[in-house]
């Protein structure tokens, strides 16, 4: 049984946030999303009345609650009124075919499936309903602004008094280390698979997360990434929950849309990943935009370009407001590093910051020995953010985190003697030309310092004299253009000759990851290279995609 919360002490249990404010802020706003305004206390009241409606649904514990949609107020109660019945949530982007929905309910076998009724034009209510047919597993749909028979709202506002002393048995059950949130990820190798947090790993996530990002319960958070993304989850709307900010919901990212938010709502705290700054720049709003209540300006999961890193520096020379950037995953629950707040430029441009308490960071060789600062090898972490691991897969969580409890990332980086990571790219991505490593990562830095790239990806591709070769992927900044003889050029001077890409394809716009990364994967399979290092696509055991 979970131990009572202390006064003085923050929530055990992600729920139990919601309780704290709604006790000493009852009408200050918690959710905002489009002309939906709701206080704290609305917000207790809806996670309670979700939370009974999911044991009336049958919901058991350690059942999974789902969610197919995008930021809006039912991502909020769900997710945290399936945690207070032990239940465990998973979110599902409105974007993804059917075909990918169908692999992804069959594995997580969801209890009750929540789902909007349309989403960018699309029938997802249709989508939840045929999910339900071929996945037994799911007992109960129910659509946001559905039809009599399946309605999300009229379902959850039924009185249900009855079910209040089981509500309070279930809720006493659970412990801060059950496992309450499912992200799947694909990571690199193809096939997702689920990751397993419990309510400690996101709270205490989220508390660190708060401390470098300057969020508090003066602030607003904006929150516009898919519901299956970490920074949905945890980084925007745990960290938010947490400390009391208001959290900005928007269904989607619309680089004029989030601008004008931004202003409407006097954002305090902007965590994008580079691209998405990138986009908004292009906006005739961004030169504009009063940044004068923005105090925390972040970005993750790719590096700021020079470009993008000098106008945010500008905005920040201007406001006060703080640059921040780290490295995180959905194995770690967000950020396990962080940049400080007088770090320079250069260290923001080229590090993702240091590892901070309470987590542990080493460097490591291929038999997973320690490896001195400087060294290049595969970065792992320690701590109480680690999963608890992959839902049904004993196997790879084995493989992933080692009996000391380091999980092992798959990213090769180097750590300096004060702690700062800077990384190589993916341990699968390297390839080896003449008997030489080459790290992707730093032939892409190279390509995209050029002044009219934006984005760049570079591909180790057989080669009957050399082994390998690199095969770069370049996309130039709008309305610019660059040839390969030029880009050639640019790298023979900067680049030892072997780390010189003997291939250079300009395209127009390359497939993107929701982290603003290339996504390597289709250029893989265009070389002929199946979707992952190796040749062939990478299979994954069990019945998850």
């Amino acid at each position: 049984m979970a131990s009572q919360q202390h006064a003085d002490d923050g929530p055990e249990l992600l729920w139990q946030c919601v309780s704290r404010h709604a006790a000493a802020r009852p009408d200050a706003e918690a959710v905002v999303c489009g002309t939906v305004r709701i206080t704290w206390r609305q917000l207790e009241v809806a996670v309670e009345r979700t939370a009974l409606a999911l044991l009336e649904a049958g919901v058991a514990r350690g059942d999974r609650v789902a969610l197919l949609g995008a930021p809006c107020p039912e991502f909020v109660t769900t997710i945290l009124a399936a945690g207070r019945v032990g239940a465990i949530w998973l979110g599902l982007n409105a974007k993804f075919t059917i075909d990918e929905l169908r692999e992804l309910v069959a594995h997580a076998e969801p209890t009750v499936l929540v789902a909007l009724g349309e989403y960018l034009g699309a029938d997802i209510a249709a989508r939840a309903r045929e999910l339900a047919t071929v996945v037994p597993a799911v007992r109960r749909v129910l659509v946001i602004g559905g039809g009599a028979a399946d309605d999300h709202a009229a379902f959850v506002d039924r009185d249900r008094p009855e079910l209040a002393a089981a509500l309070a048995a279930r809720q006493a059950e659970v412990s801060p280390d059950d496992p309450t949130l499912l992200m799947y990820t694909s990571g690199s190798t193809g096939r997702p698979k689920g990751v397993l947090h419990s309510h400690r790993a996101i709270l205490t996530s989220a508390a660190t997360e708060s401390r470098h990002m300057l969020a508090d319960e003066a602030g607003k958070l904006l929150l516009h990434f898919p519901i299956n993304h970490v920074a949905a989850d945890v980084e925007i709307a745990a960290t938010s929950l947490l400390v009391g900010s208001t959290l900005v919901l928007m269904d989607r990212f619309d680089p004029q849309a989030s601008l004008e938010t931004i202003a409407r709502e006097g954002v305090t705290m902007v965590g994008q990943v580079p691209v998405m700054f990138l986009m908004q720049m292009q906006s005739p709003a961004f030169a504009t935009l009063d940044w004068s209540r923005v105090r925390s300006i972040v970005w993750g999961g790719a590096r700021a370009s020079p470009l993008l890193l000098g106008v945010l520096s500008r905005i920040a020379a201007a406001t006060g407001a703080r640059l921040s950037t780290g490295y995180g995953s959905t194995e770690l629950c967000g950020f396990t590093t962080y940049s400080m707040p007088d770090d320079p430029l250069d260290l923001l441009a080229t590090t993702c910051g240091r590892v901070v308490p309470p987590f542990e960071m080493r460097i490591v060789d291929d038999a997973r020995r320690p490896l001195p600062c400087g060294a290049v090898g595969e970065v792992c972490f320690r701590g109480p953010t680690v999963m608890l691991g992959y839902f049904r897969e004993p196997g790879l969580t084995a493989a992933a985190i080692d009996a000391d409890g380091w999980y092992h990332t798959g990213d090769l980086g180097r750590m300096d003697e004060r702690g700062y990571l800077s990384l190589e790219g993916r341990r699968s991505e390297m390839f080896k030309t003449g008997g030489e490593n080459v790290f992707p990562r730093e032939v892409e830095d190279v390509i995209e310092a050029h002044p009219a790239v934006l984005f760049c990806a570079v591909i180790g591709v057989p080669h009957e004299v050399f082994d390998e070769v690199g095969h770069a992927f370049v996309m130039p900044k709008p309305g610019m253009a660059v040839g390969e003889d030029e880009l050639r050029e640019h790298c023979r001077v900067r680049l030892v000759n072997f780390k010189v890409p003997k291939a250079f394809v300009v395209r127009a716009s390359l497939p993107l990851l929701p982290n603003g990364k290339v996504d390597k994967k289709p250029l893989r399979r265009e070389l002929g290279l199946g979707a992952t290092p190796g040749g062939a696509a990478a299979s994954h055991p069990g019945a998850a995609p």
